[in-house]
């Protein structure tokens, strides 16, 4: 999301456009406000909510409906002086000292303060934007907006129609905008200029940046893979798709931050999420940019860790052990045919000690090839 299309979307000045156009552009990403029907009318909605992103704190008289604020028990303000303290903030005006504390708890992972204690910071354009996106998303606005429906949409914001008519005029307007392209820049502009937006070529989605560290955090056998979390190479990029499908699957989650409020509160959720990550530890390897070096790594760090239940060798060592037993003791007579001549006999055992030797030297040999051929 450019300033340029935030501004002809929400009618808002340049410096507001350029403001929250990139905290704006990261919440929506995260929260799944990503294609036109949603994000015109997630725009329509903080477009008349914030006065054009004008506002990020209701206006207090206070009015009447304001008075009636205080002291009301679905809104969590139970303390004296609450119905003004936790008056509405954000691009969607969070109201309500239990809307704050939870608006805590949904952000928190981000960096985000504790607004119950700090409600001002509700009003910073960075936890203005991502507050209006998290509350739109928890609360089944995608949707509504999926099927236009928005007149419940508004209801669901408001818990009425309060305003609709400049509601549904800046519905129409943010489709507009987003129906029209964005012009590009003159002929004799700098080399640089007929590429694509910085904001379109991020490696690595943001929602996906914002996961993983709280993933990592939960599931610590990751940071093998992938370090702190805080930082994630773009070679990968495979692997952290791969984490996180594999994760959202096993907990039931519709999406990666459900998943991880699952993992953050629910010790069987991380225990399932991580017995799913066990089963694609050598596919997640690869994804990750190892290849056979790193699959022979990613083995040898289960070993050393005492984790034979999922080391690969383990288990092909564990098949194939019986059947050389089994096979030398019918060489010796022990069980099997007696009949065996000795030609056949001494034909097996030649085979058997081939098969050990020349299995130990290919091992070698590959693993050492691999090293000299990976770049370091």
């Amino acid at each position: 999301m450019t300033p340029h299309l935030l501004r002809a979307a929400t009618g808002c000045t340049q410096d507001a456009a350029d403001l929250y156009a990139e905290h704006l552009s990261a919440a929506c990403e995260h929260y799944r406000i990503d294609t036109p029907v949603r994000l015109a009318a997630f725009l329509a909605q903080i477009g008349h909510e914030g006065g054009s992103l004008h506002h990020t704190r209701e206006i207090w008289g206070p009015t009447e409906a304001q008075r009636r604020y205080e002291g009301r028990a679905d809104l969590g303000n139970t303390q004296p002086g609450d119905g003004e303290r936790y008056k509405g903030r954000g691009l969607l005006q969070c109201t309500g000292r239990t809307n704050y504390r939870a608006m805590t708890n949904a952000l928190r992972r981000f960096g985000a303060p504790d607004f119950e204690a700090e409600p001002e910071a509700l009003e910073q354009p960075q936890w203005a934007a991502w507050s209006a996106a998290a509350w739109w998303a928890t609360h089944g606005c995608n949707e509504l907006a999926d099927v236009s429906s928005f007149e419940a949409l508004t209801r669901r914001i408001n818990g009425g129609l309060n305003g609709l008519d400049d509601r549904v005029a800046r519905w129409e307007r943010a489709k507009t905008a987003l129906a029209t392209p964005v012009p590009t820049a003159p002929e004799n502009a700098p080399s640089e200029a007929p590429d694509a937006p910085k904001e379109a070529r991020m490696p690595i989605p943001a929602f996906l940046l914002a996961a993983l560290p709280a993933i990592i955090e939960a599931i610590p056998k990751l940071g093998r893979v992938f370090g702190s979390g805080s930082v994630v190479a773009e070679r990968n990029l495979k692997a952290a798709e791969l984490v996180a499908s594999t994760v959202v699957s096993a907990v039931g989650a519709s999406n990666e931050q459900e998943a991880v409020a699952k993992l953050q509160t629910d010790p069987a959720a991380v225990q399932v999420a991580t017995r799913a990550v066990d089963a694609i530890w050598f596919e997640l390897t690869e994804a990750a940019g190892g290849g056979i070096e790193g699959a022979r790594k990613a083995d040898a760090t289960q070993r050393a860790a005492g984790d034979l239940l999922h080391s690969a060798s383990f288990w092909i060592a564990l098949t194939l052990l019986p059947l050389v037993y089994l096979l030398v003791l019918s060489l010796i007579g022990v069980v099997g045919s007696a009949t065996w001549s000795d030609d056949v006999r001494a034909g097996l055992a030649g085979s058997l000690i081939s098969a050990v030797i020349g299995g130990l030297v290919g091992y070698y040999y590959g693993q050492t090839t691999s090293r000299n051929r990976t770049t370091p």
